[in-house]
């Protein structure tokens, strides 16, 4: 109601009132089966389902479409996503292939074989068979920790080890899920002296809104 007196919409309105256009108004829907003629969608696994019946909608005319999805990597059912969708692509579009693209060009084997032996036990999924032409490489290493400074200390101690055997910085790096997890390493590094980059962002201490703050801590 607050929206309706604003005359506003929020991301899922957009997407409602979008659908609800083309299912009241056949003039308006085919303006845009004929705008959109190919269709491809990325991340197909991430859709939810106002979603699918918008691209149901599109695709009825031409019927080209292409999806690119991994149902191994739905991770967003917690905001809408629902993997059946992608699971559901044979049902929904007529005379639909599956490709599985299952080489790996990024991964070691033994990292494809510890991911697959883990992933095979969920259920609902095509399933697929990773391979790759790289080495095996070394073996992983999985360690629990109870909060990130526990694991900045462990991996700061990993980092010495490696130097102490003449390796450098430069080869080492620390990959992270959440980017507001580099706050702990940052702290421990600066307290052992290692020297470090962060790489498509800005080192904690140099945020401005943190550089505000420690400024008019300095001035107090």
């Amino acid at each position: 109601s607050e929206l309706l007196r604003l005359n506003c919409v929020d991301f899922s309105d957009l997407l409602l009132h979008c659908l609800t256009i083309f299912k009241k108004n056949k003039e308006v829907l085919e303006i845009y089966q004929n705008k959109f003629k190919y269709i491809l969608v990325d991340e197909y696994q991430d859709i939810n389902n106002i979603q699918q019946k918008w691209l149901e909608y599109l695709y009825k005319k031409n019927k080209n479409i292409c999806c690119v999805g991994d149902d191994d990597q739905s991770i967003y059912s917690w905001r809408g996503a629902n993997v059946s969708n992608l699971l559901s692509f044979e049902k929904n579009f007529d005379k639909s292939k599956i490709f599985r693209l299952e080489q790996n060009y990024r991964s070691s084997k033994n990292i494809l074989k510890c991911a697959s032996n883990l992933i095979k036990n969920n259920k609902d999924r095509y399933g697929k068979d990773l391979w790759s032409q790289k080495e095996n490489g070394e073996k992983i290493i999985i360690t629990g920790f109870w909060e990130t400074k526990e694991e900045a200390m462990f991996v700061s101690d990993e980092i010495e080890k490696i130097i102490s055997e003449k390796k450098s910085l430069n080869e080492i790096a620390i990959l992270f899920r959440v980017a507001a997890h580099t706050r702990s390493f940052e702290d421990r590094f600066i307290n052992l002296g290692l020297p470090y980059k962060i790489i498509g962002g800005l080192r904690f201490y140099e945020r401005k809104e943190i550089k505000d703050i420690i400024a008019y801590l300095r001035l107090v």
